[in-house]
């Protein structure tokens, strides 16, 4: 007989079965009636305090100030300032609101005759509004915070001598109900700000409060860029992700929010950046935000801010939070260092590297390494070609022997249109046939053309973008190569005093010098099979000097001697295969087969097929251009 003492009793299971029951049933009614309401209050709050962010911090008081005035009006219209100054940046703090509304950069200017400085803050009402803000809002909208009208005064500090370095400064603010609100700031020898905002509860209640941060701007900047190539507007990397919001892009999403334990965010100019990078390994919730003009006297507002999470302070306790503010030049070494230093993840993406990212920095590091070492940017710019040249020679090699060869076996192609003329399609198969036997391939010139796209984008970029090719000058007219050529070939070079109007192309004298080299090196290169092609290639010298008149200096000296240094290799070969090299008229061969060109109606299948797959590659369709032109987005590793 088995033995029953080690089984429950059937009572024993009822009332374990009813345990069971009244324990979900308990849990569950806790979970609807008091976590669930709890949790969606919190969240409403949460979601309300971001509102308040906006509604309490947008800079509304340049709304009812009128017309926008003089930068420095406004100024000397409020005494009550902290003056900040560490030999990178200087300017003020506002202790009425607490506002940094006024920075300006010590070693950048605006014109090349170093009067102006740069200027990166200024103060609602003025004519270009852009400041940052700190502050707490509360999830009880009674309880009183600090907001543009409060007035701050100083705790620990000299505020005679102001924000430097060596003197952080310590400002408070009491709401008179118990709340103590401290802020501590410190400032690096570069463009790194730090605010410690502390809150001290001496009230008789606990108070639930959220940290935030914003960079606020009324309108566009002064100076935008305006070419889709360079991105300008709200940008922030969050949680792995870049998000680059143009300013023409926001209107379409006024509201975008992320949420995420580290990242950084700000508003981004071609050369300048203010940045808020919040306590990283702390959840917070960050947002892009434009809100369109309310009345005749507003302007529209961009804003990026940072909400953290929210900071519960009992009777007799405090609580701090950290935050960091950037705003200066997008230096890549400055930009790699706080990366580094800070634990920021790609703080490097402030500077649009675009999509050819592996490509871009690479340059920039060489450039800057060259411009400090020969203390010229445009030598330096000069050494960069050659080490592209030399990087991409075996490419070129192959295919200025394929050249070589095709220009070569040129009699025997005329041979063969002398022999064929009339019957078109059998000429083309025997100049297949003629191909196959020479091992000669008329379509590997493209292949440096190929290698080149990337690298000259990517070297596009470094010269819009770099902040040391900014004012850099080259010798004789070239004062900045960030700007196109000041010269125009219609007053002749400025021989002539006349100034010719906006709408006729302004073509420079190194454009000129670029438009030589490339009909040069045209002259190298066997006339094309295909009669839309050999017009295509006739007038892409023209088409190219055109379009890059109106770019960088930078890019054109570039692109002149990079084609040069081409023509250079391209005539060593040719020579060495005993090819003739003609540079201001054509071979005869070149001129019959021109001619038979002109005349033929079309080209064989086969070689019609390897054109297009070339075409293809080199300008790709109009969803290819487009991502041609996208900025890159980092990817996120996969969880394994």
């Amino acid at each position: 007989m088995m033995n029953n003492q080690d089984q429950m009793h059937p009572d024993d299971w009822r009332n374990f079965i009813l345990f069971v029951v009244a324990s979900l049933a308990l849990w569950f009614s806790f979970d609807h009636f008091i976590l669930q309401p709890r949790m969606q209050a919190m969240e409403a709050a949460a979601q309300q305090a971001a509102e308040d962010v906006t509604v309490k911090n947008d800079g509304a008081a340049a709304i009812t100030e009128g017309a926008p005035r003089d930068r420095a009006e406004v100024l000397a219209e409020n005494h009550a300032r902290l003056p900040i100054d560490n030999g990178a940046i200087f300017g003020s703090l506002s202790l009425q609101g607490g506002r940094i509304d006024d920075i300006s950069l010590q070693t950048y200017y605006r014109t090349l005759e170093k009067k102006d400085h740069v200027v990166l803050f200024s103060p609602a009402g003025s004519n270009y509004p852009k400041y940052a803000e700190f502050g707490w809002v509360a999830a009880d909208k009674s309880v009183k915070t600090p907001d543009k009208t409060s007035r701050w005064r100083v705790a620990e500090g000299d505020l005679a001598k102001g924000l430097s370095p060596d003197t952080p400064i310590t400002l408070y603010w009491e709401n008179g109900a118990g709340l103590r609100f401290e802020r501590t700031l410190e400032i690096d020898d570069q463009f790194l700000m730090t605010v410690k905002q502390r809150v001290i509860n001496k009230s008789g209640a606990a108070v639930t409060l959220y940290p935030f941060s914003l960079i606020a701007e009324h309108g566009l900047p002064e100076n935008v860029f305006g070419m889709y190539i360079i991105h300008e507007g709200p940008i922030g990397y969050v949680g792995g992700e870049l998000t680059e919001l143009s300013y023409k892009k926001i209107k379409k999403t006024p509201l975008t929010e992320q949420t995420a334990t580290d990242g950084w965010i700000g508003i981004t100019e071609r050369y300048w950046f203010a940045g808020l990078i919040p306590a990283q390994g702390e959840e917070t919730k960050y947002r892009y935000i434009y809100a369109p003009a309310s009345s005749e006297n507003s302007r529209e507002r961009f804003q990026t801010d940072a909400m953290g999470a929210a900071h519960t302070i009992e009777p007799g306790q405090s609580t701090e939070s950290t935050n960091r503010l950037f705003v200066g030049a997008k230096s890549l070494g400055i930009l790699d260092r706080y990366e580094k230093e800070l634990d920021i993840r790609h703080f490097d993406l402030v500077l649009d590297f675009g999509m050819y990212y592996f490509l871009t920095k690479p340059f920039f590091y060489i450039l800057h390494f060259f411009g400090q070492l020969t203390h010229n940017m445009g030598i330096a710019l000069i050494i960069l070609t050659i080490i592209v040249r030399l990087s991409v020679f075996p490419l070129a090699n192959t295919s200025f022997r394929s050249f070589a060869k095709l220009r070569k076996i040129s009699p025997k192609m005329q041979e063969l249109r002398e022999k064929f003329g009339d019957d078109r399609q059998k000429l083309q198969e025997e100049l297949v046939k003629l191909y196959e036997t020479e091992k000669v391939n008329p379509m590997a010139g493209c292949f440096p053309i190929l290698v080149q796209i990337p690298i000259f984008f990517a070297l596009y970029k470094v010269l819009q973008i770099s902040i040391e090719m900014r004012h850099a000058p080259f010798y004789g007219w070239i004062a900045d190569m960030s700007v196109k050529d000041p010269t125009n070939v219609l007053n002749l070079f400025g021989l002539l005093s006349w100034t010719p109007p906006e709408f006729l192309p302004a073509i420079g004298a190194w454009p000129c010098m670029m438009l030589m080299v490339q009909l040069m090196q045209r002259q190298m290169n066997p006339p094309p099979q295909d009669k839309t092609q050999a017009m295509m290639m006739n007038l892409m010298p023209f088409v190219m000097t055109l379009v890059l008149a109106k770019f960088a200096a930078g890019l054109v000296i570039y692109w002149t001697f990079s084609q040069a240094l081409s023509i250079l290799q391209q005539y060593v070969i040719m020579r060495g295969m005993g090819v003739e090299v003609h540079f201001l008229r054509r071979s005869r061969e070149d001129k019959e087969m021109a001619k038979e060109v002109a005349e033929g109606p079309a080209v064989h299948p086969k070689l019609e097929m390897i054109e297009e797959t070339v075409e293809e590659a080199l300008f790709g369709d109009d969803e290819g251009q487009d991502k041609a032109i996208s900025k890159p987005k980092p990817k996120k590793k996969k969880k394994k």
